[in-house]
């Protein structure tokens, strides 16, 4: 796990120096736009909540998307990283990081991914990093593991340096490709091929992106 986790925190360093420059830590873009990770994280804890069956006047039958959930889990985890290195340093960030994913791992768990997810709002509005909320929510998904994890940010990490490379901060990038959000391709070429390496994954999301 802590080689994986060195390789997300080294991918997440690099794709925001890319997005918003080497000064991303101190809170500003290039641009001089404000960064907010903990707006970021709560933002996308509400949209993994949204993905859940969880309405009682509407749609009561309808399953729970929980392939969006663990998209939005992965996005989530992005921010937090983000977080916890510029709070904590790099390299600090790492360890902190396996202790709680190490404290979690042992934990008996009585509540209900909703209820952790909001949890996680609740944290992340009062300037807390839910991390050990994140490993929980993990845990609370019977077929998503911290590989599972991995292997999804890497596609999503990927699919994020794309964006960027081809235009989505102006508002030039097309999100929806052939009908299907940009999300779905990726996840299907990564479950096509398991063993992808990132340059391939890249390459995959250039092919399709030019056939829109």
């Amino acid at each position: 796990m802590q080689s994986k986790l060195i390789e997300m925190f080294n991918l997440q360093n690099t794709l925001n120096t890319n997005t918003n420059g080497s000064e991303w830590t101190k809170g500003i873009t290039l641009q001089g736009r404000t960064i907010n990770w903990y707006r970021c994280i709560y933002m996308e804890a509400a949209e993994a909540i949204d993905s859940l069956n969880w309405k009682h006047w509407k749609d009561i039958n309808s399953s729970d998307d929980i392939e969006n959930v663990k998209i939005e889990l992965v996005d989530i985890w992005h921010f937090i990283m983000s977080q916890l290195i510029v709070e904590h340093g790099f390299n600090e960030a790492i360890k902190y990081s396996l202790k709680i994913y190490s404290d979690t791992s042992h934990m008996t768990i009585n509540t209900e991914l909703v209820d952790t997810l909001e949890g996680m709002i609740r944290r992340a509005a009062m300037q807390y990093i839910p991390l050990g909320d994140f490993f929980v929510a993990v845990r609370q998904l019977s077929d998503f593991t911290m590989d599972d994890v991995y292997t999804l940010y890497i596609g999503k990490n990927c699919l994020n340096q794309f964006r960027q490379d081809n235009g989505y901060k102006d508002g030039t990038y097309t999100k929806i490709w052939n009908g299907q959000e940009d999300n779905v391709h990726m996840q299907k070429i990564i479950n096509n091929n398991p063993n992808i390496t990132y340059n391939e994954l890249y390459a995959a999301l250039e092919e399709t992106y030019k056939q829109i």
